[in-house]
């Protein structure tokens, strides 16, 4: 419930002298049913709460004070309790294997056309789930992996690529850095992924 009360506070402010809205979300998750964004995330409260209803909150109709502006999810949690053991490839460099002891699942998964009629609008208009990106941590139906000394590879690693390469590289770009940097760690292996609905590039204003 404290989520659903989080999401409805920030939704009900008013952005509108605001460029974006950012929402972090580090928690345990699940596999879950869904119709737009896959996955869930749990709660202190040990309640599931899927990804496209933590979106819902600030779409268009929802969140007018955001129309047209970048709305920005990053989500680190388990999309579910598969494991990858990775496959073979040719490379350059080995990638580093951290200890078994060290590495840790960083959740416990549960499961659970056109029309005739169409005329030119004379007022101005955008679809009501445009400008919204979501963030994964790693492939919908998989284990997100954690290292007990390092944190959350995916965390780990977009920080890092934040804090080298935000001040000239639009988000798309940061993102397919990340899932490179993760996808190189470890025995077993992740690959973070994206839902893109922006219409326009993404750069964060830096210093």
């Amino acid at each position: 419930q404290a989520i659903h009360d989080h999401l409805e506070e920030l939704a009900a402010q008013d952005h509108s002298l605001r460029d974006c809205c950012l929402v972090v979300i580090l928690s345990h998750g699940c596999e879950t049913r869904h119709i737009q964004f896959p996955g869930g995330v749990y709660g202190t409260d040990g309640i599931r709460i899927p990804v496209e209803r933590i979106v819902s909150y600030f779409n268009g109709s929802k969140c007018p004070s955001l129309r047209g502006k970048p709305k920005i999810f990053f989500i680190q949690a388990c999309g579910g309790d598969q494991k990858d053991k990775g496959c073979s490839v040719t490379t350059e460099t080995p990638p580093l294997s951290p200890t078994s002891t060290s590495l840790q699942s960083d959740a416990t998964p549960v499961f659970s056309g056109e029309d005739d009629n169409d005329e030119v609008d004379a007022v101005s208009s955008i679809p009501t789930p445009s400008d919204i990106l979501v963030s994964y941590s790693t492939f919908p139906g998989y284990v997100s992996w954690r290292d007990k000394h390092t944190g959350s590879w995916y965390v780990e690693v977009l920080d890092n690529v934040l804090a080298e390469h935000a001040a000239t590289d639009d988000l798309q770009s940061l993102l397919v850095m990340v899932a490179d940097g993760v996808s190189s760690k470890g025995t077993y292996k992740q690959i973070p992924g994206y839902f893109n609905f922006l219409r326009k590039r993404f750069f964060f204003k830096t210093d």
